[in-house]
């Protein structure tokens, strides 16, 4: 599968999960710390993974982000 994903969402896609591995959402403040990139881009890079088929990620707005692999986030 990662002969799919480009390196930018893979990037996005280990830093997420080294962030929630305690069970917590990662956030995009922490998500562009860990990145070296503007928080805007990742809420951007965010939505875009949120809405591919199938979903990469759960996001909800001030809540953080998850892998599908984990339970969805609560709204």
């Amino acid at each position: 599968m990662s002969d799919l994903l480009s390196q930018s969402t893979q990037d996005y896609l280990k830093q997420i999960y080294g962030l929630s591995t305690n069970g917590k959402p990662a956030s995009t403040t922490d998500l562009a710390s860990g990145l070296g990139i503007a928080p805007a881009s990742v809420t951007g890079m965010i939505q875009r993974l949120s809405k591919v088929k199938p979903p990469l990620v759960y996001y909800h707005k001030h809540q953080g982000v998850t892998l599908t692999l984990r339970r969805p986030l609560s709204s």
